[in-house]
Order: C-alpha cells, then structure tokens, then sequence
C-alpha cells in the first residue's frame, strides 16, 4: 500500500473557494472510484494558505493509472484561481510506501 501527497499553496482568502472546486469538480470522488484508491481527502492548513490532497493506493501500478489518466488535468481550471502556482497533469503527488498500519 501507499499513500500520495500533493501540496497546494492557496491564495490568501481562497482555502473555502479552492475546497468547493474540489467538490464541485468531484475530484475526490473521482480519484476515490479509479481502481486500487482506497482512501482520498483533503486538509486546509489552518492559516488556510496550504492544503494537502492525500490518497491511499494498493500500489504504484494503481496511482500510476490515476496519473495517466487523459482527463485528470481537466480540472486545473477551476483550482488554478485559487492557487499561487497553476497546476497541469504532469504534476504528481510524492509516493510513500506504508510502513504500518494497525488493523481494525
């Protein structure tokens, strides 16, 4: 299992803003139905100037089937407002392997 990070510098006073296009694009959702997503969210630092978009994988193959996607940069578009660096497809989350976890 792994787990991606992608760090997001948010424009002062667009943490809520950058939030609702996330939802309204569904891209959570989205990301969360792609095959081998276990888990996906995202956090707002509390100064609201930073968020973390976090998943969870069975593994590299499975991100990598995210990433690779042709319609994953689709969305850029409504982030980039709210963003102090645009993003595009090419940008990845980094990859960590799960070293533990404690089971139900």
């Amino acid at each position: 299992m792994i787990r991606t990070v992608l760090r997001l510098d948010i424009l002062p006073g667009h943490a809520d803003h950058l939030v609702e296009a996330f939802r309204g694009a569904e891209i959570l959702e989205t990301s969360f139905a792609q095959d081998g997503c276990l888990s996906t969210e995202i956090a707002i630092a509390e100064d609201g100037l930073e968020a973390i978009v976090t998943a969870t994988w069975d593994d590299v193959d499975a991100y990598a089937r995210w990433t690779s996607r042709t319609d994953r940069g689709s969305s850029a578009e409504l982030l980039n407002p709210h963003l102090r660096e645009p993003l595009d497809a090419s940008r990845v989350g980094l990859v960590y392997d799960v070293a533990h976890r404690p089971s139900a």
